[in-house]
């Protein structure tokens, strides 16, 4: 088992609602599941893995979450992991590990995903329904790109106007650079919490005589 610092120790074994705040490579996964197996297997009382929901971003996350408290789990599992070989310890490990094969570890949009099929038929949705992957959410975004691009360099307002002026400048080759720029900004700002209001204040910084915001 990997050694805690007393930030981590105290965060594994704290009681309540508890938040952490950390930066990458802090250690925060190894943290979590300690904070797991320490419910799991030591608590008082002890919490069964079928009444525990863990959560991440990333598959990658998910896949290691479920590695580690599989090896941990594996190990409890063994008699001579236990002082005195308690049986009722180790039986509890048993079931545990085995739990682990339904366990709710998984991405935020998997475990959503999950709870909306379980309940699709209080929501009036198809149960066949399926969720986008990557490759046709960028079809479908590209599309929608091209329409909006396209409507833009068919308006005769002032915008449009002011569109054709900045391909003019910035263009001249072909918009490519210029797609590439408006869904870097888009997935930008899908990860705040209130794109609408960002994009907002950057119109109005944007708009300034002296945009010293832009350096």
């Amino acid at each position: 088992m990997p050694v805690h610092t007393p930030q981590q120790q105290a965060a594994i074994t704290a009681q309540g609602d508890v938040l952490v705040m950390a930066g990458a490579g802090a250690g925060k996964t190894s943290t979590l599941v300690a904070r797991i197996l320490d419910r799991v297997l030591h608590g008082s009382p002890r919490v069964s893995l079928d009444r525990v929901l863990v959560v991440t971003f990333t598959e990658a996350a998910a896949t290691e979450m479920r590695h580690r408290l599989s090896v941990a789990l594996e190990a409890a599992a063994q008699p001579s992991a236990v002082e005195e070989c308690e049986e009722t310890s180790v039986a509890w490990a048993r079931d545990q590990r085995a739990l682990l094969e339904s366990a709710r570890v998984s991405t935020l949009h998997a475990f959503c995903l999950r709870l909306v099929r379980d309940h699709f038929h209080h929501l009036d949705l198809d149960p066949q329904f399926a969720v986008q992957d990557a490759a046709q959410a960028g079809i479908l975004r590209n599309q929608v790109l091209d329409e909006v691009l396209r409507a833009a360099y068919l308006d005769q307002t002032d915008a449009g106007a002011g569109v054709g002026e900045f391909l003019r400048r910035h263009a001249a080759d072909g918009d490519r650079a210029v797609r590439h720029l408006i869904l870097r900004v888009h997935d930008y700002a899908r990860t705040l919490p209130e794109p609408e209001t960002w994009m907002a204040e950057q119109r109005g910084r944007h708009a300034r005589n002296e945009p010293e915001c832009w350096w």
